[in-house]
Parts: C-alpha cells; sequence; structure tokens
C-alpha cells in the first residue's frame, strides 16, 4: 500500500515548499473497499454501476469500474495492461482503472457498510502502533527502504452480514467521513461472509511505502 491520496500530497507540498503548517493527524484510521461484482468474469454482461476486480498483465491487483455497458470478451488475456487510469474495452462493454477515483476519494460508497465494520484506529505514536523505518518501535528512522508497518495486529470487528469482496485499503484521519491519507488495493481480495472470525491484519502485514 503506498499511493498517497490527492489530499495529502497537497498538504505535503504546501508544508515543504510553501512554508505552510501541516499538523500531524491525531488518529489514522484504517478503511476496507468493495467491489459489488467481485472479479471479472468472462462473457459476462454488466452495467455502468458494476465495479470489478481483477490481476492485471502487470500481477498486481486493480478495480475497475464499467463505464460503458456490455458484455466482456471470451477470456481476458492480455487486454488489460494495469495502468492508472486506463479505459480498456472488453467485448462490448468498457472499464476504467479507477486510481485517480481513489486518489481523489471519490470512491466512499465502497467502503463496507455492513454489519460489525467499523474502521480500526492504528493511530500515530512515538513508541507504538507503526514501525520507523529500520523495523523498530522507537526512534527516529534511518533505514534506506522508506517504508513502515502496523507494528501489531489491526483486527475488524465479526461480520454480522456479508461485506462482499474487500479489494482495497484506505488510511483515513478520522474513525468516520474525514480525509483519506493513503489508500492501496489488495495484494489478494478477500471475500468476507456473516459469521467470518474478525478480519485482521497481522502484524506487518500493512506496509506504507513512501519511495513512490
Amino acid at each position: 500500500m503506498a499511493t498517497k491520496s490527492n489530499y495529502l500530497e497537497n498538504k505535503i507540498i504546501d508544508h515543504m515548499f510553501k512554508a505552510t503548517p501541516f499538523t500531524a493527524p491525531a488518529v489514522m484510521a484504517v478503511a476496507l473497499f468493495t467491489v459489488n461484482k467481485g472479479q471479472r468474469a468472462n462473457s459476462t454482461a454488466y452495467v455502468t454501476t458494476d465495479y470489478v476486480w481483477l490481476t492485471a498483465n502487470d500481477g498486481k491487483t486493480h478495480i475497475y469500474k464499467c463505464t460503458t455497458a456490455g458484455s466482456t470478451a471470451a477470456a481476458q488475456g492480455t487486454l488489460y495492461p494495469g495502468t492508472a487510469n486506463e479505459v480498456i474495452t472488453d467485448g462490448t462493454a468498457v472499464f476504467t482503472e479507477q486510481s485517480s477515483q481513489f486518489d481523489a476519494n471519490a470512491l466512499t460508497a465502497l467502503e463496507v457498510s455492513a454489519g460489525g465494520y467499523a474502521r480500526v484506529a492504528n493511530n500515530p505514536s512515538a513508541t507504538a502502533n507503526w514501525l520507523n523505518t529500520q523495523g523498530t518501535a522507537s526512534g527516529a528512522s534511518t533505514g534506506a527502504g522508506g517504508s513502515t508497518s502496523n507494528q501489531n495486529a489491526i483486527t475488524f470487528g465479526t461480520p454480522s452480514a456479508s461485506w462482499g469482496v474487500v479489494a482495497a485499503i484506505g488510511i483515513y484521519d478520522a474513525a468516520s467521513a474525514g480525509n483519506l491519507l493513503y489508500w492501496g488495493y489488495m495484494t489478494t481480495p478477500k471475500t468476507i461472509n456473516n459469521g467470518d472470525p474478525a478480519p485482521a491484519f497481522a502484524a506487518g502485514a500493512l506496509t506504507i511505502l513512501e519511495d513512490n
């Protein structure tokens, strides 16, 4: 997970180059996003309210929205390079990659809203919650990798309804609403059903990479 939102990029630019103060958020809350049609399927009709995930030619998960209704081709093949915001004609349907929509925090309707779900706080702290770049809990970052990860497990509530297919993650500066700071696609999307064990990211599983 490595993509800054437009909001955070603007704050950093203004802080670093325009001498505008920027206070680190007191809250950092992890959110989950779903797609309503699951993984892209062959020879299937889609309409313009449909979102799918797929593994593109770059070997990574991406979310696409159907932007022209139609039916997909008989095989995905090499149709999807995996470029941010690409527009792909797939059979008679057209799909658009959704990176710019995530950047703009324009996909809030895709955040899970079913029973048992709430964002999970993993707030900034000098000694807890997030590791420094050399992978320890305290002290200034001196590593060369440009990344941090969660110090402890991040555990959501137990689903009391189906949450659908979780295909993306966000970090906000509030427990609800608020400003999106970072987002990223899941390495492997996961279907979460009613009664499943509480979903969790193990310690170190959620990585924020600043070298992007």
